[in-house]
C-alpha cells in the first residue's frame, strides 16, 4: 500500500471514530464509496432449529447418536479420552447408556503403555489398542451394569470402586 493510501485509510477511519458513517466516506482518488458496515446477529432460540435461517449448519439432530450426544452435553469427554479410534459399536453401547441413564463422563479410552502402566492397567490391556472405554454414570450401578450385561458388542465388563465403567469389545469377561 503506498504511503498516500494508508494515509487516506487512517483519515477515512479517523473520520468513523469521529461519528460519519461508513457510507458517508468516499475512499478518495477513485470515488469509491465503503460499503456500510454489516453486523449479524445470531437468530432467536426458536429460529436456531430452522435450516432455512442457520442454513447448513450441522444440529444436533443431524449428527450420529454419540456424536449428538456429545454436542448436546450429555456425554462428555475427557481431552485426555480421544474417540475417534473407539469402534463405533462401543460409541453407540455409551451412547444408549446416556440416553437410557442421563448423562455419561467418559475418563478413558487410549492410552499409551506408560499412561496404562501409571494408570494401573493390564499389560495387555485393550486400551492400548484403542478398544476400552471407561466411563462414569450417575445412576445405580446395579442397572447400568444389568444392562451392559445384555449388550452382545460388550466383551470385557467392570465396575471399579470409584464408580468407573469399563467396557470393551474383547472376550466376554468380567474380573
Amino acid at each position: 500500500m503506498s504511503t498516500d493510501a494508508r494515509v487516506r485509510h487512517m483519515s477515512m477511519i479517523g473520520m468513523f471514530l469521529l461519528g460519519l458513517s461508513p457510507a458517508a466516506l468516499k475512499a478518495g482518488g477513485d470515488g469509491g464509496v465503503i460499503p456500510p458496515t454489516q453486523y449479524a446477529s445470531l437468530p432467536s432460540g426458536d429460529q436456531l432449529k430452522d435450516p432455512e435461517i442457520t442454513g447448513s449448519l450441522p444440529s444436533a439432530k443431524t449428527l450420529s447418536g454419540f456424536a449428538s450426544l456429545v454436542s448436546e452435553g450429555t456425554i462428555t469427554l475427557r481431552a485426555s479420552a480421544p474417540t475417534n479410534c473407539t469402534p463405533g459399536n462401543l460409541r453407540d453401547v455409551v451412547a444408549s447408556v446416556a440416553e437410557k441413564f442421563g448423562p455419561v463422563s467418559v475418563e478413558s479410552t487410549h492410552r499409551t503403555r506408560g499412561r496404562n502402566w501409571r494408570a494401573g492397567g493390564a499389560r495387555h490391556s485393550l486400551h492400548l489398542s484403542c478398544r476400552a472405554i471407561d466411563f462414569r454414570v450417575r445412576a445405580r450401578a446395579r442397572g447400568i451394569m444389568a444392562y451392559l450385561r445384555a449388550h452382545p458388542q460388550v466383551g470385557g465388563l467392570k465396575i471399579y470402586r470409584n464408580g468407573i465403567i469399563h467396557i470393551d469389545n474383547g472376550e466376554r469377561r468380567s474380573w
